[in-house]
Formats: structure tokens, sequence, C-alpha cells
């Protein structure tokens, strides 16, 4: 290998990290649940944020993994039209432990108008630590 093609691979791998993690920043995504008092229900909102310069154009959560404690009303809930920033998740409560929750948030973020670019898929993992006494 030349040294000119040694410069060049490793101005390559300096540059690739930069480039992943400013697409990284594109949206954020974050749950928070609580259980609603007299219904046995755990109720989990995913909330999108995307950046400046983009904006949500379609979002949806699937619920990975959860206890066997929390069973999810619906495993996918997409988010209603003109609201894509919020999406809310049922889980029915029965008797047992808490454990984790884990829902892969998906979104659509395009570039604010004028469109000066292209529409690109966006995936976050959230996850929420339900924390129940046994019986």
């Amino acid at each position: 290998m030349r040294w000119t093609e040694a410069i060049l691979l490793g101005l390559a791998c300096l540059l690739a990290p930069a480039v992943a993690r400013s697409d990284a920043a594109d949206v954020q995504a974050s749950m928070s649940c609580a259980i609603e008092a007299g219904s046995g229900r755990l109720l989990c909102t995913v909330v999108f944020v995307s950046s400046k310069d983009r904006e949500l154009s379609w979002t949806d959560a699937v619920v990975v993994s959860a206890p066997p404690s929390a069973r999810p009303l619906r495993a996918r809930v997409a988010s209603a039209r003109g609201a894509p920033e919020k999406i809310l998740i049922g889980f029915v409560l029965s008797s047992g432990g808490g454990g984790r929750i884990e829902v892969r948030a998906r979104a659509v973020t395009c570039p604010q108008a004028p469109r000066g670019g292209a529409c690109r898929p966006e995936t976050r993992l959230v996850a929420y630590e339900l924390t129940r006494p046994e019986g």
C-alpha cells in the first residue's frame, strides 16, 4: 500500500464516525410510563423530537419486549394523523413482578420546507423499568 492510499484510508476512517453522529441526531425519542389507578393498565407515552432542520413525517412504536406481568394491548401502534410527535401504548397488568419494557421507536424525518433533500427513516430503542411488588 502506498503512503497516499494509507493517508486516504486514515482520513476516511476519521470522517466516517462524524457523518454517522450527525445522522443520529435527526430524531430523539423517549418513553415515560404511569400505572392508571383502578384500571389495571400501564400507559406509556413515546415522545419524538426532530432536529430543528427536519420535521417528523410519520412515526410508530413496536413493543420489542415486556415482562409477563405487562401484556401490550397492541404490539405496534402508529401515530395519529397530524400528530407524529406522540404515541400512547397501553399494557394490561397482571400479578407478578416488574421487568423491562423495550420499544422500538421508528420515525421518518424530512427536511423542513422548502424540501432540499430526501426523507429518511430513523430508529431508536427506548425502555422503561416497571417495578412492582410481587403478588
